[in-house]
């Protein structure tokens, strides 16, 4: 099986967006693949008190404390509170602002190319179990409509985006944040 070289660019054109899209409960949502830094196995996060319940806590990648957080949680699609992940879940680490954001999702389906003329804006008056003002836009595809992810709307307050700030603060002082 050939590699695929890491420093080969993938070009697109002005008319496509390419998405990483995901599981959350029965529900396909994506983020630009602009904004992933990758993605990996759920395993050891730190829990840490005080924080909003969608916060699941930090964990160490290669030196910066990042921030994770459950979006089955964020956007009340738990039916179950003791809803287990399964072998598929994964975390999609993501560039939020200046900020480095863990995202558990149930499942990571694939990365595609999807023409801009496919991508519509959230109708105003979508009744979803998500609300709209998390969402960019839905993309239209053969056999299902994939969710596209505004990252910085699902940290709602100035006090998400501190907090978020705080506990992924660069590790400058020997582990300790900035």
């Amino acid at each position: 099986m050939r590699r695929r070289d890491r420093n080969h660019k993938v070009e697109l054109t002005g008319d496509e967006e390419q998405l990483v899209s995901f599981r959350l409960g029965k529900g396909t949502f994506a983020l630009k693949v602009g904004q992933v830094r990758e993605i990996g196995k759920v395993e050891d996060i730190t829990t840490v008190p005080k924080m909003p319940d969608y916060v699941e806590g930090v964990m160490n990648l290669r030196g910066q404390i990042t921030t994770v957080i459950d979006l089955k949680k964020r956007f009340a699609l738990c039916k179950d509170v003791n809803e287990a992940r399964t072998a598929q879940s994964r975390i999609i680490v993501a560039e939020v602002g200046e900020n480095q954001l863990g995202i558990i999702v149930d499942s990571v389906e694939d990365v595609m190319r999807v023409p801009r003329a496919n991508i519509s804006p959230p109708p105003k008056t979508l009744a979803s179990d998500v609300d709209a003002s998390f969402l960019t836009g839905i993309c239209k595809l053969e056999n299902k409509l994939v969710m596209l992810l505004d990252l910085e709307s699902i940290l709602v307050t100035k006090s998400d985006l501190d907090d978020v700030a705080k506990l992924s603060g660069e590790t400058k002082n020997g582990g300790a944040p900035a």
